[in-house]
């Protein structure tokens, strides 16, 4: 199948260098916890690391754009004046299915993504090697490296999700995901790749 994924317009009008061609927008597989369509942006926060009462949310380091940046977790200001490194564009992948349509790509009924952050104007990716390498940031490619698939819902929540590596529908795959390096709410934390576990709190994240 010949993949490509959509770049709206009001992406583009922020300023964002996205590589990839606009291909329709892919309608969402399910109701329940989906992230919102491009151009909307969110913050990704957890729910349950604020033991000091302190929301953590996915960080672009001072706005970098540098290639392979390593992500971390900062005190949540996506909404602030200075909040760009914090929001981040869930952009549904679609596939050219056998007669030329293009379709939403999907598993098991869920959406795969890629996730986009509006400062830097690269895509969430994940580090090839061993398990707690960190997540980073990219130039979007569609890479497979690059595609994400959330996972709902989870026993400790009815608004968490999981942010999975796309399972390729192998069913020897065993799917890696997005977690905080550590189980405080302390500014720096870092982003890495961890084997997924729904009842993780570490790696469990709403959207604000």
């Amino acid at each position: 199948m010949k993949r490509g994924n959509k770049r709206l317009a009001g992406v583009l009008a922020a300023g964002l260098a996205i590589g990839a061609a606009m291909i329709g927008f892919a309608g969402t597989a399910r109701a329940d916890v989906i992230p919102p369509p491009a151009p909307t942006w969110s913050e990704i926060y957890n729910p349950f690391l604020h033991d000091q009462n302190i929301t953590l949310c996915a960080d672009d380091p001072s706005g970098s754009t540098a290639e392979g940046q390593w992500l971390q977790l900062w005190r949540c200001h996506g909404y602030a004046s200075n909040g760009a490194p914090q929001r981040w564009y869930f952009l549904p992948i679609n596939v050219q299915d056998a007669s030329g349509n293009w379709v939403p790509l999907t598993t098991a009924g869920y959406q795969v993504y890629e996730v986009l952050n509006l400062a830097s104007g690269k895509c969430l990716d994940r580090e090839d090697g061993y398990l707690g390498n960190p997540v980073t940031l990219r130039t979007c490619n569609n890479s497979n490296s690059e595609l994400w698939w959330e996972v709902l819902p989870t026993p400790l929540s009815g608004t968490a999700f999981e942010l999975s590596t796309w399972p390729l529908d192998d069913p020897q795959f065993t799917p890696e995901c997005v977690s905080a390096s550590n189980f405080t709410d302390r500014n720096g934390t870092g982003l890495v790749k961890e084997l997924c576990s729904p009842y993780d709190t570490s790696q469990l994240w709403s959207l604000g």
